[in-house]
C-alpha cells in the first residue's frame, strides 16, 4: 500500500472529512507520478526547428468529458498497460506539475482500475491549481 492509498483510504473511511481530503490532495502534489503518453516517433530534420511537445499524455474522451491517466507506481502503471505497454510511453512526473499543466476542464484518473482508484473532478483540479499557486506564492516569498 503507498501513500497515496493509505490516504485516500482514511479519506473514504471518514466519508470525506475536509482534513483528510487535504491530506489526499497534499500527498497527491508532492508525489511522483507516472503518466502514460502516446509513444513518440523520432524527430527528423526538418522537424528539429519546430517547436514539439515533449510529450502528449493519453486522454479518454467519454461523452464530453476527458480523462487523463496515472499512477503512483511504475508497476501499476505497466499493470495497466498489460501487453499494449510496447505501444504506448511513459513520464515520470511530478504532482504538482501534473495539477499545473492539466486543464481544469480535465478529470485526473489516479490508479484506474486498483482498489484505492480516485478520479480529480475539474473542480478538484481547479483548487489544485489554487493551492499550487498559493505554494509557488509562498516560495516566491521567502
Amino acid at each position: 500500500m503507498t501513500e497515496l492509498d493509505q490516504v485516500i483510504s482514511l479519506a473514504y473511511a471518514s466519508e470525506g472529512k475536509q482534513d483528510d481530503v487535504n491530506k489526499v490532495y497534499l500527498t497527491l502534489l508532492r508525489s511522483l507520478l507516472y503518466v502514460p503518453v502516446e509513444k513518440m516517433q523520432p524527430l527528423v530534420e526538418e522537424q528539429s526547428d519546430l517547436e514539439v511537445e515533449p510529450f502528449k499524455p493519453l486522454f479518454a474522451k467519454i461523452e464530453k468529458n476527458f480523462f487523463m491517466l496515472a499512477f503512483d507506481t511504475l508497476d501499476r502503471l505497466k499493470t495497466w498497460a498489460g501487453s499494449e505497454l510496447e505501444q504506448i510511453d511513459y513520464v515520470e512526473i511530478g504532482g504538482r506539475d501534473v495539477i499545473a499543466g492539466i486543464s481544469d476542464q480535465v478529470f485526473l484518473c489516479l490508479n484506474l482500475g486498483l482498489p484505492f482508484y480516485k478520479e480529480f473532478s475539474p473542480e478538484e483540479i481547479k483548487h489544485l491549481k489554487t493551492i499550487v499557486a498559493r505554494i509557488d506564492q509562498l516560495r516566491g516569498e521567502v
